[in-house]
């Protein structure tokens, strides 16, 4: 439902003055003296007569005046504002369609539609670690909306033409950071949660986490966690364990460190392909896309590269790509 806020403007000439005064405000001339104290003194009508002033602020009303009417409040109509505000829409999209074709995305997906009024509850999917009191573990959000997700792990690679990229093409994306391949520019994180991107945990230094024992699972999870508070101003909600590896100890560590979910994923993908979770090599409704901060020293390819790949990959298959955070 789009609401619409009116504003209301009195235009000069619809200024109306008390009924005893003859429907307009005159100006009054100088005030004179006499037994009776300040008269108000008028220019005659006629040619150079009634001197009245449009968009004049009404005088005082005196005491003994008549009541005024009330001012008429001429206000933009509900059919005005939409249309006001589809021509904005008109305007977004056509300057998203100039970026594809600035970045070379040979096709654009369809804008998702507007994030669900209530969230989906979520469950641990089959196969995975379950239990009281520990995060699910999910690889697809639980949706009918034909959308998918765009996240990326770990920090490696900052690349400055991904952040203009996306936000020129307005592609909604959730980072996962660790903190040992970050630390050396948290300002470029900062920048990118400042185009309304949001930042996760990847742990301190991207362990083998079942490797570990609970202590130390606790400490990479909960001291990324602070990291990331500190850095980018927020504690995450989400958790991704480096490799997809994890044990009971990593659910039961995460959760102590306040994270309410462990999305891991339905495809992967690199510059120059897909790899699939499904033997159909299709997405799903709510699948999880994995890929990573990386560039053509590990690639065959660019991070834009990648993202060109993902967009075509994902409007082809008629899928939008939403933000994890209105659905998780």
């Amino acid at each position: 439902m789009l609401a619409v806020v009116c504003a209301a403007a009195v235009a000069p000439e619809a200024v109306v003055a008390p009924v005893s005064d003859g429907g307009k405000w005159r100006r009054l001339g100088g005030e004179a003296s006499g037994a009776n104290g300040p008269q108000e003194t008028e220019k005659s009508e006629g040619a150079g007569g009634a001197d009245e002033v449009e968009g004049a602020a009404a005088p005082p009303r005196r005491a003994d005046a008549a009541p005024a009417l009330p001012l008429p409040v001429p206000a933009r109509s509900a059919a005005e504002a939409l249309r006001g505000y589809a021509d904005r829409l008109e305007q977004a999209e056509q300057l998203r369609v100039a970026a594809a074709k600035r970045w070379g995305v040979r096709k654009l997906p369809p804008r998702p539609p507007a994030p669900p009024e209530e969230k989906a509850e979520l469950k641990t999917e089959p196969g995975h670690i379950t239990g009281k009191g520990l995060p699910p573990v999910i690889t697809r959000v639980p949706t009918e909306d034909k959308v998918v997700f765009l996240t990326i792990d770990d920090g490696a690679e900052k690349d400055p033409d991904l952040l203009r990229m996306m936000r020129e093409l307005d592609i909604p994306y959730s980072s996962f950071l660790t903190d040992y391949v970050v630390r050396d520019d948290y300002g470029y994180f900062r920048a990118m949660r400042k185009d309304g991107n949001r930042i996760h945990n990847h742990t301190v230094s991207h362990k083998e986490l079942p490797k570990l024992s609970y202590a130390e699972q606790r400490k990479e999870i909960c001291d990324q966690q602070d990291n990331l508070e500190r850095e980018i101003g927020e504690r995450p909600r989400l958790f991704r364990p480096p490799y997809g590896a994890y044990d009971e100890d990593t659910l039961r560590a995460a959760a102590a460190c306040g994270v309410e979910a462990v999305p891991l994923w339905a495809e992967e993908a690199f510059a120059d392909r897909m790899e699939w979770g499904r033997a159909d090599r299709k997405f799903h409704p709510g699948d999880i896309i994995l890929t990573h901060f990386r560039g053509e020293d590990v690639w065959e390819g660019s991070m834009p590269d990648m993202i060109r790949l993902v967009l075509s990959t994902v409007a082809e298959q008629g899928f939008a790509i939403a933000r994890l955070e209105d659905y998780l």
